[in-house]
């Protein structure tokens, strides 16, 4: 493998604006030697270098195939704009921020897909490590370029970029993938033979090449055609059995700019036992299962020794649903607490157990609080199968502010099937309620931040199959909201409906949504998750190239529709998910 460290000291480094996003020399960095590794395998996070260096599953992966001897794994992040221009000017090829070698040297390239908007990024990526961009034009000295992560459970849209998916908890499938390179180099297999190894070996593993769409006289997408008969498209969704299998890092990587996040963060459940009928993350990583309390104590003791942190943050979906968090809480209170280390819950659930606050939490962190209440109306939130009520949330609310909060973040979602404008009226009205509580407990009023966002169906949800209302109804939201809630303790923030309407598309699409994306791309489309960088412009123009009506993607699904994500079976079935929205519809 090359080492281009010269180049990036001289060419790089000195051109952008913060270049400790790029230097790799953090604590806690460990990449084994790349030039003497049987399987090299970069982990890829498609987005900046903050955000990425705090993501905890990637920093799982890289630990856990750093673990396997004979490995060496590295990490790489989409540079920012800058940085692009300057690699592009000085032909600096995308490297391992350790190692200092070129992606396309590795054996494997995994991209970990957490969000739609980060689409165009792994283009980007692709391109600056002089890596074709589509599958098919990869030839032997390419490395395999693998996906996971939300993204990978409906993989159509960007099935063109990619030589496998590998769907559901990634820990134990990469480890397989690893062994398959392994032996494949030693008798010098072929790419293509390697691939097509995984496809068969590895139930999580979708091989995209491997199977054609077709479509129906209307255009509509009709189902996959296995090119194989050796090999199905039929992908089970991986799950590990138990957390104890994939301990936590014992020493986490620590940035060497600030990070999105800056505390130990340890996953205490995956999982979630609500089944909220739109959330994708609580229907696909099922089971639930939940890692010990003597595991997570010994894990906060040996990360914050590691890294020098004064933060532990308690990560899962609904970290109140943790069955044993009295007793872990208090543990970590009688051995952190005289050392001034915090305790950050990032989602509580409102409920019963939010009511206990003032016992759970004395030395628990007190910025804000969020409440995810995510409708209106008691109404919409039955639902939704959101199992909390306003009563739940008032009396939760009072208690967090006599357990020494100040102030509430309230998430909801607009645009929800069924969704009237008196919903609309009830979270103005359920926020006033949130901010008269603290004057019942204080004398003043709460300060309530409302953060709206716009309902996307998602795949492997019952609400998989519910329609998207158009740009015009979220406008008119915006105005309502504004309207309702002027001279009022309550503020609205909301998400851009552009980059909503985008959403939908990237994770409902087909296959043919690839040639919107890379059209985008080419457009100038970078960081579309980012404000400052989302350029609509070229989007629209992408739609206009490739012929896309942006609103066939936000139609209603028949139930009984094939869909593009259909041959991805995750633990709910989808006759499963097809009962749940009935219920729901009935139910509005």
């Amino acid at each position: 493998m090359r080492n281009i460290s010269d180049i990036i000291r001289d060419d790089l480094l000195g051109e952008v604006a913060q270049p400790g996003q790029y230097i790799g020399l953090e604590t806690n960095a460990r990449c084994a030697d790349v030039q003497t590794a049987e399987v090299t395998v970069a982990m890829a996070y498609p987005d900046a270098y903050t955000i990425g260096i705090s993501h905890l599953g990637s920093q799982v992966l890289y630990h856990r195939l750093n673990d396997l001897a004979g490995v060496a794994c590295d990490r790489a992040y989409c540079p920012l704009p800058d940085a692009e221009a300057v690699m592009r000017a000085k032909s600096v090829p995308l490297f391992g921020w350790e190692s200092r070698a070129p992606l396309a040297d590795f054996d494997v390239l995994g991209f970990s897909l957490s969000y739609e908007m980060c689409a165009t990024n792994v283009l980007t990526m692709l391109d600056l490590a002089d890596i074709p961009l589509h599958a098919a034009d990869r030839d032997d000295a390419a490395p395999i370029v693998i996906a996971g992560d939300a993204l990978a459970d409906s993989p159509g849209p960007m099935a063109d970029f990619f030589d496998l998916f590998i769907v559901g908890d990634g820990e134990e499938p990469l480890s397989q993938l690893v062994e398959i390179v392994r032996v494949a180099k030693t008798r010098g297999d072929s790419r293509e033979a390697i691939i097509l190894a995984a496809a068969k070996e590895i139930p999580s593993a979708y091989a995209p090449r491997f199977h054609r769409p077709h479509y129906d006289s209307a255009g509509r997408f009709a189902g996959l055609t296995d090119l194989r008969e050796d090999v199905s498209a039929e992908t089970q969704h991986a799950a590990l059995k138990a957390l104890a299998d994939a301990p936590p890092a014992a020493a986490p990587l620590v940035p060497l700019v600030e990070g999105v996040h800056e505390r130990v963060v340890i996953e205490i459940m995956r999982g979630c036992p609500n089944a909220c009928r739109f959330c994708q993350a609580g229907f696909t990583r099922l089971p639930v299962r939940i890692r010990s309390v003597d595991e997570i104590v010994s894990a906060a003791r040996n990360a914050l020794a590691a890294t020098g942190y004064r933060e532990i943050s308690l990560l899962s979906l609904s970290t109140s649903d943790y069955p044993h968090l009295d007793e872990l809480i208090d543990r970590l209170n009688a051995e952190f607490a005289d050392r001034h280390v915090s305790i950050s819950l990032p989602s509580l659930r409102v409920g019963s157990q939010l009511k206990q606050l003032p016992k759970l939490t004395s030395n628990v962190r007190k910025g804000g609080l969020t409440i995810a209440a995510e409708a209106g109306s008691d109404r919409l939130r039955r639902a939704m199968n959101k199992g909390i009520t306003e009563a739940d949330m008032i009396d939760g609310v009072r208690a967090a502010y006599e357990a020494g909060w100040r102030s509430v973040k309230v998430y909801f979602m607009a645009g929800l099937p069924g969704e009237t404008d008196d919903d609309l009226a009830a979270m103005v009205d359920l926020c006033k309620r949130l901010a008269q509580t603290r004057r019942e407990v204080d004398g003043h009023p709460g300060s309530i931040s409302a953060s709206v966002s716009w309902f996307v169906p998602k795949p492997h949800t019952p609400m998989q199959f519910a329609p998207m209302r158009d740009a015009e109804y979220f406008f008119h939201v915006r105005r309502t909201l504004r309207d309702l809630a002027r001279r009022s303790p309550v503020q609205f923030r909301f998400h851009w409906i552009e980059r909503s309407g985008l959403e939908v598309v990237l994770c409902r699409g087909d296959h043919r949504v690839g040639a919107l994306v890379e059209a985008a791309w080419r457009n100038g489309a970078r960081f579309d998750g980012w404000n400052e960088h989302f350029n609509n412009e070229a989007w629209e123009e992408a739609f206009e190239a490739t012929g896309l009506d942006p609103a066939t993607f936000r139609q209603e699904i028949p139930t009984d529709a094939p869909l593009p994500w259909s041959h991805i079976h995750c633990y709910r079935s989808c006759e499963m998910l097809q009962a749940e929205y009935a219920h729901m519809r009935e139910e509005l």
